[in-house]
């Protein structure tokens, strides 16, 4: 046997450095700091003022390399921070390392001064706001900048007012603050003037006055007589730059008005103002004179108004003008008679007032005449007389026999103008009547008036005789009616005239039949009487004949018979065998002309049946009528055969149904006509499946009755096949088998290895046509699976089929290798899957196809890095499995070189220098003589890529500085730096060859 010893060897730590995240250690910002060192490290410790970190605000890495600060503040994490590394035989610390913390700028702020100067004024603007570093400050005025230190000043003019903005900043922080302020400049302001709402003030109209001005107004102010507006009646605008006076009067508001303006520095006074109301014209009167003259009187008219400024006046006769003076005459004439109207107006008011007088002027009166309403004066209606005439009436007046008219049934209009007489009777007073017209000056009376009332015809009567008579008799017909005047006589003969004379004679015949009227007329009452007879004038009657309601009597329908006669029939008489119809079955129509016989049967009595007519001199009867009831088909029955045959069968169908008369017989095969006769044959084939159906009609009982049989023919089967729902039977997939069949199935069967299917997993559709496997696995019964098809006579099955169900791929899985490599390396990845059929595989590399095989090689480059994933799918299932290795690809790294923060290093300052590097670099590492750094002054980065030296001295840190970059496989190491600090009263800074720096002091 052989026997291994494994030895592990272990070498001194070197000392760790510290590494922070960011150049500079920022306020409210996380900071991180790596413990960075080389060597066969097993822990890392942290110390933070000589004790383990402790607090919520503190995170360690898992491999606790990294310490992190989260949300910095400007009082605490100062540190000293001093990290430590060990393993079992060694251990280090680093350099300790203090924070410096940027914050700010907090708040920027504007040394209180004025908001508001005048022109000439000296202005001084200063800022201030707490930062680390020091803020640096802008100046802008309107988004203009205008300086860049804290501080500064100008001389103020109208154009340096507006909005100044100081903005502090902080490089370090990256924060910017604001702060903002107004300034207002003012100049002198001209003087001010009054302007008014319209050109005159008018009384009780609003009038207003406006302070205009131009400038820096800050206020307005109005005097009224040297002191402040008051009283409801005056208003002013919300800037007090409009004063109003509501409703102006003539004896106030006159003024002086005067308007002043001001601002902070300056005001001044408009010139004053004064008021001169306008006013009326208030009343228009016209000086009393007479309404009502003669004709050639002289007429004079005056009119005055109170108005400021005097009133314009304006005469108008009638609407039309006249005159434009206060007073002016006329000599009077009818057309003189009217209305006069006196206008004052005031075009500086717009006002205009109104006087109106009415003047009427008189002549004599013509004689007057009585107009009647009728041309007749008409019993029971009413008449009236109107007193006719033209002229300046002012009043009528009525007499009958001289004397004034008085009784209920007299009437005068309010006017008096017309009398009217109520419901006139033959016997009223026939007068005679007068009317007479007066004015205040002139009276006229009219010719005397006689009444004759016109009345009837009262009542019309025809002298009395018989109302019937035979053909061939004279009769006569005589009418009287009382009327003034006599009446006028019209006979009518069914409304036909047929004389105009009171008495007329006819020799009578059946055109005299019908209804005589008597119409007595009086055209003067336009009254009119009517007496009617009426005359009946008989003649021998012809003989009836029997209608029947429908051609032919059929059975359970009413059937009807109608007695048809012409002539004056009074009565109908129907007989059966002789006799009169009786019987619950039997109704006669209410005159006794139709008798009809309610749902007829095939047993009703045949008759005969008679009808009889009448009238008060005549009777005839009818031919005798025999009643012959047609019935049915009752029922239609096809003889009984069976219900299936096999093709080439002689088959015979026939159908029978009772009916009178005999019934019509047609054949249907599945709604259409195969034959017109009672039994027909055929040859059975498939072409006769089907419903056959017999129908018997009777075309006049208008009945149809059918029969039906339905018939199967049925043929051999052919052979089903077995139809699948997926070309491929796929795991965890519902797979269907069909039974593929044409022809006459009745039944679908399925069998499994020979028997029948069964278990929870294996579904048959309602019709057994279909066969589920739901959710396969690849372990399912491969078959194999046949299918049968059956009917009543035959039955057929399908060829075996066999079951083969695809899987997969289950997982993919990369062949194990490492995930590191340096350039130049030889790297294969393999993959594997099981499927069936088996998979196809794909690998990408970030996304990108590089190989369609399971397994593939290539040479490790930086290009070469990154994911690789491995895709394995299967077609058949749809299903694609993958799997995924990251690759990364180290290639050496360059020499690192040493970056200062500022070109001189000053003394007191803090200098920082950062370690340059480009590649794949993991960590970084400072050496200061060789050793790693320490000491509170000396901070490292969280990724201990810059070294800051805090509050710089000139006797101290001179190095040589050396930084070291690395990665799992490859490290490099910077050229060494030196820092050379001297001291002279006055130096410049300057660069020293072989990264040597100068370190001025100034005193």
């Amino acid at each position: 046997h052989s026997h291994f010893l494994s030895i592990l060897c272990t070498a001194p730590l070197s000392k760790p450095t510290i590494l922070t995240s960011n150049n500079t250690a920022v306020e409210t910002k996380d900071f991180s700091l790596t413990c960075n060192a080389t060597g066969q490290i097993h822990a890392y410790k942290w110390f933070i003022n000589g004790v383990a970190p402790a607090g919520r605000r503190i995170q360690l890495s898992p491999d606790r390399r990294t310490l992190t600060l989260q949300s910095l503040k400007r009082r605490v994490n100062k540190g000293p921070c001093v990290c430590e590394i060990e393993n079992p035989f060694y251990r280090n610390r680093s350099d300790p390392f203090t924070l410096d913390v940027a914050y700010g700028p907090d708040i920027a702020t504007i040394v209180h001064s004025p908001d508001e100067y005048p022109t000439g004024a000296n202005i001084t603007l200063s800022c201030v706001a707490d930062s680390n570093p020091a803020a640096q400050f802008t100046w802008l005025h309107n988004g203009q900048s205008v300086s860049n230190s804290a501080t500064f000043s100008i001389i103020a003019s109208l154009s340096d007012a507006g909005t100044y903005t100081c903005t502090a900043s902080n490089s370090f922080t990256g924060l910017t603050r604001t702060a903002t302020k107004n300034i207002i400049i003012y100049a002198p302001l001209s003087k001010p003037t009054i302007l008014t709402s319209n050109n005159t003030e008018v009384e009780t109209k609003d009038f207003s006055l406006t302070c205009y001005a131009t400038g820096q107004i800050h206020a307005y102010k109005w005097f009224i007589n040297g002191v402040a507006p008051a009283g409801r009646r005056i208003q002013l605008s919300p800037d007090r730059r409009t004063l109003t006076l509501r409703s102006l009067t003539r004896s106030f508001n006159k003024g002086p008005y005067v308007c002043e303006i001001e601002n902070p520095f300056y005001h001044n006074r408009s010139d004053p103002f004064t008021l001169d109301v306008a006013y009326g014209p208030d009343i228009a009167t016209i000086v009393h004179s007479a309404d009502e003259y003669p004709t050639a009187a002289n007429i004079t008219l005056s009119c005055v108004a109170d108005s400021n400024p005097a009133a314009q006046f304006t005469w108008l006769h009638n609407g039309q003008p006249v005159s434009n003076s206060a007073t002016f005459s006329i000599i009077a004439s009818l057309s003189d008679a009217g209305t006069y109207t006196c206008t004052a107006s005031n075009s500086f008011t717009g006002l205009t007032c109104t006087a109106t007088k009415n003047i009427i002027i008189y002549a004599p009166l013509s004689k007057p005449t009585i107009v009647t309403s009728n041309i007749t004066a008409v019993e029971t209606k009413d008449f009236s007389l109107t007193c006719q005439a033209t002229g300046q009436i002012h009043a009528y007046q009525w007499f009958i026999n001289g004397v004034a008219p008085a009784g209920s049934r007299i009437q005068l209009s309010p006017d008096k103008r017309t009398l009217t007489l109520s419901r006139l009777t033959r016997r009223d007073n026939k007068g005679p009547y007068e009317c007479e017209i007066r004015n205040p000056f002139y009276s006229n009376r009219s010719h005397p008036f006689t009444l004759d009332v016109a009345y009837g015809p009262d009542i019309a009567t025809i002298d009395h005789i018989s109302d019937q008579f035979a053909t061939g008799i004279n009769v006569t017909l005589s009418c009287v009616a009382d009327s003034n005047p006599p009446a006028q006589f019209t006979w009518l003969q069914n409304g036909q005239s047929v004389s105009n004379s009171a008495s007329f004679s006819i020799i009578t015949s059946l055109n005299h039949i019908g209804n005589y009227t008597c119409i007595a007329t009086n055209s003067f009452t336009g009254l009119t009487r009517t007496a009617n007879k009426t005359l009946m004038i008989y003649a021998p009657l012809s003989k009836p004949t029997i209608v029947t309601s429908n051609i032919t009597a059929v059975e359970t329908k009413d059937f009807s018979l109608t007695c048809q006669a012409t002539g004056q029939i009074h009565t109908y008489q129907l007989f059966i065998n002789g006799v009169a119809p009786a019987g619950s079955r039997i109704q006669l129509s209410p005159d006794k002309r139709t008798l009809t016989l309610s749902r007829l049967t095939r047993r009703d009595t045949k008759g005969p049946y008679e009808c009889e007519i009448r009238n008060p001199f005549y009777s005839n009867r009818s031919d005798p009528f025999t009643l012959d009831v047609a019935y049915g088909p009752d029922i239609a029955t096809i003889d009984r055969i069976s219900d299936q045959f096999s093709t080439g069968n002689n088959v015979t169908l026939s159908c029978v149904a009772d009916s009178n008369p005999p019934a019509q017989f047609t054949w249907l095969q599945n709604g259409q006509s195969v034959s017109n006769s009672a039994s027909f044959s055929i040859i059975t084939s498939l072409n006769h499946i089907g419903n056959y159906t017999c129908i018997a009609t009777n075309s006049f009982t208008g009945l149809t009755r059918t029969a039906n049989k339905t018939l199967m023919i049925y043929a051999p089967l052919s052979k089903p096949t077995i139809v699948t729902s997926n070309i491929t039977a796929v795991e965890t997939k519902d797979f269907s088998m069909t039974c593929q069949a044409t022809g006459q199935i009745h039944a679908y069967r399925w069998f499994i290895n020979g028997v029948a299917p069964a278990g929870s997993r294996i579904q048959l559709s309602p019709d057994k046509k279909i066969l589920t496997i739901p959710n396969l696995t690849r372990r399912d019964n491969k078959g194999p699976y046949v299918c049968e098809i059956e009917n009543p006579l035959f039955s057929n099955r399908s060829d075996p089929f066999t079951l083969d169900v695809a899987y997969g791929p289950d997982i993919a899985m990369i062949v194990r290798t490492q995930d590191v490599y340096p350039t130049g390396a030889n790297i294969t990845l393999s993959c594997s899957a099981i499927s069936n059929p088996p998979v196809q595989f794909t690998w990408l590399q970030n996304g990108q196809p590089v190989s369609n095989s399971a397994t593939f090689s290539f040479i490790a480059s930086l290009n070469r890095a990154g994911t690789y994933t491995c895709i394995a799918s299967n077609s058949f299932t749809g299903l694609a499995r993958t799997a995924n290795k990251t690759l990364i690809i180290y290639a050496p790294l360059s020499k690192p070189t040493i970056l200062t923060s500022n070109r001189t290093a000053v003394e007191t300052k803090d200098f920082s220098l950062t370690c340059q590097g480009t590649g794949q670099i993991h960590a970084y590492r400072w050496f200061i003589n060789g050793l790693a750094p320490s000491g509170s002054r000396i901070q490292l980065s969280p990724d201990k890529k810059i070294l800051t030296i805090g509050n710089l001295t000139r006797r101290e840190n001179k190095g040589p500085y050396v930084c070291e970059i690395e990665n799992p496989l490859f490290r490099n190491r910077s050229d060494p730096f030196t820092l050379n600090v001297t001291c002279e009263y006055i130096c410049s800074s300057y660069m020293v060859h072989d990264y040597s720096l100068v370190v001025s002091s100034q005193r």
